[in-house]
């Protein structure tokens, strides 16, 4: 019963995060980036150290800080599929291995079809690039997700 909970819950939380992803994916690059400068403006505008600096300065942070808050948003975004994955596989009784190849399988698979979504999207990156990019994030999901596993296994051992 506990299992079938927390795979209801799982599943959940992994088919949400597919559609925030693939709402975020529909936005074209120009709406995208108006998004993350606008993430990066309110945090230049109330961090303690960037708030009382010049309006120059400050647009010169908002201008090479929207980059790294749009990579930041999407490692986090698939770093969490990646662990809603493997929390889901967790539920069954697979090897470890198994739960790995799974999960990396379902993440490229996911992200394959996100990038093929916004494909149709105008003024985005290639179609690999991108690919790759989300793959590789799945992946540092998984292997957390892993790790964090791996350490609780090994702690209720004791």
């Amino acid at each position: 019963m506990k299992r079938t909970i927390i795979r209801i819950i799982s599943m959940l939380m992994l088919l949400g995060t597919f559609y925030i992803i693939f709402s975020f994916s529909a936005q074209d690059g120009i709406e995208s980036g108006s998004l993350s400068n606008k993430v990066t403006t309110i945090f230049v505008n109330h961090f303690p150290y960037t708030k009382n600096l010049s309006i120059e300065t400050q647009n010169k942070l908002i201008e090479h800080g929207e980059p790294i808050v749009r990579k930041l948003a999407h490692f986090s975004i698939y770093t969490v599929v990646g662990m809603c994955i493997m929390a889901f596989l967790c539920t069954f009784p697979f090897k470890l291995r198994t739960r790995l190849g799974l999960s990396l399988l379902v993440g490229l698979i996911y992200a394959i079809s996100d990038e093929f979504h916004q494909s149709f999207v105008p003024r985005t990156r290639t179609f690999l690039e991108r690919c790759g990019n989300r793959y590789s994030r799945s992946i540092f999901g998984n292997t957390h997700y892993l790790g964090n596993c791996i350490y609780l296994y090994c702690t209720q051992k004791r």
